[in-house]
């Protein structure tokens, strides 16, 4: 019994919600977007809108939020752990890139770049996020905002999930067969 109390309490998943958006100034290895590969620095990062689990993080504090250079062209093996992380409230959140795809870039002074990574908050299950990133050339200024997807179990929730089903199906023998 002492086992099945230990497999509910990990079963208690609890995903990310909704999204966060985020700004700041960018500095890429060619100085300009047009034909940048990679960005080499970011400041003034913070935080600009929040949903969801989110709700509670301050915005608009200058700074607040550490940013990691990448490169997108190509794009590193594993991706960029974490993208981007702060703490606010005594939680720390973050975000780590693991695919993207440039959409667009010459002569249009704006690059845009999706795809997917993990959404990651202390007390909450890592879930999965697509994300899109945007670069302006005038101002030097970026955008950033991403959105959840579904949390990524690991694997003792999915255990402890198996082992409540069979639980269950054994008390419904047991009360057919009396």
């Amino acid at each position: 019994m002492a086992a099945l109390a230990l497999m509910c309490v990990s079963a208690n998943a609890v995903g990310i919600t909704g999204g966060i958006s985020l700004s700041g100034n960018y500095a890429t290895d060619t100085g300009n977007v047009n034909t940048a590969t990679k960005f080499t620095a970011f400041n003034n990062v913070q935080v600009t809108s929040v949903a969801g689990s989110y709700a509670t993080v301050p915005t608009g504090v200058p700074g607040a939020v550490t940013q990691n250079p990448f490169s997108f062209s190509p794009f590193p093996g594993p991706g960029v752990t974490p993208l981007w992380t702060f703490v606010s409230g005594g939680l720390t959140y973050s975000f780590d890139l693991l695919s993207l795809q440039t959409v667009q870039q010459p002569g249009d002074n704006t690059l845009t770049i999706h795809g997917s990574g993990t959404l990651k908050i202390t007390g909450f299950d890592n879930t999965a996020g697509s994300y899109v990133f945007t670069a302006n050339q005038l101002g030097g200024t970026f955008s950033f905002s991403s959105s959840n997807g579904a949390a990524v179990p690991d694997g003792g929730t999915t255990i402890a999930l198996l082992g409540l089903a069979l639980v269950g199906i054994g008390a419904v023998r047991r009360k057919l067969s009396v």
